[in-house]
């Protein structure tokens, strides 16, 4: 695979409500097989709930599909995930892009980029954030 190895994916303080937020894409993943992502949420106060979709692209980014879907609410917490592209999907995926329901995998669809895309609901204070890294093979 071209360009394996770790990726920041968001590492972001949360002040204000977000919705939809993408993040910078990691490019260039083609023959990516697998993917490990730690999604690392520290609650200050305030808010009420965050989550972040983990997307790919088969299109160069035309368009994104949910592959991942970490949910947080009131309490700091860390959550990961492994993704394989070579699980075998032998029923057609109907692709989503930001509403997978919450803490679930669509294993077995991986293309040529990744990116986090993130939605939180309420004002968060303190030292409330989020961190989502990658790791590509």
């Amino acid at each position: 695979m071209l360009n394996p190895g770790d990726y920041t994916l968001a590492a972001l303080g949360i002040t204000t409500a977000l919705t939809g937020q993408a993040q910078t894409s990691i490019q260039d993943l083609e023959g990516m097989n697998a993917a490990t992502i730690e999604a690392q949420f520290a609650y200050g106060s305030g808010g009420t709930s965050c989550k972040v979709w983990i997307q790919t692209t088969l299109d160069a980014g035309q368009t994104w599909l949910d592959v991942a879907c970490f949910a947080f609410t009131t309490s700091s917490g860390t959550k990961v995930i492994n993704l394989s592209g070579l699980t075998p999907v032998t029923t057609a995926v109907v692709p989503t892009d930001g509403s997978m329901a919450d803490n679930t995998v669509q294993d077995g669809v991986l293309g040529s980029a990744l990116r986090a895309k993130i939605t939180t609901v309420g004002t968060y204070a303190g030292s409330t954030a989020l961190s989502v890294r990658a790791c590509v093979r």
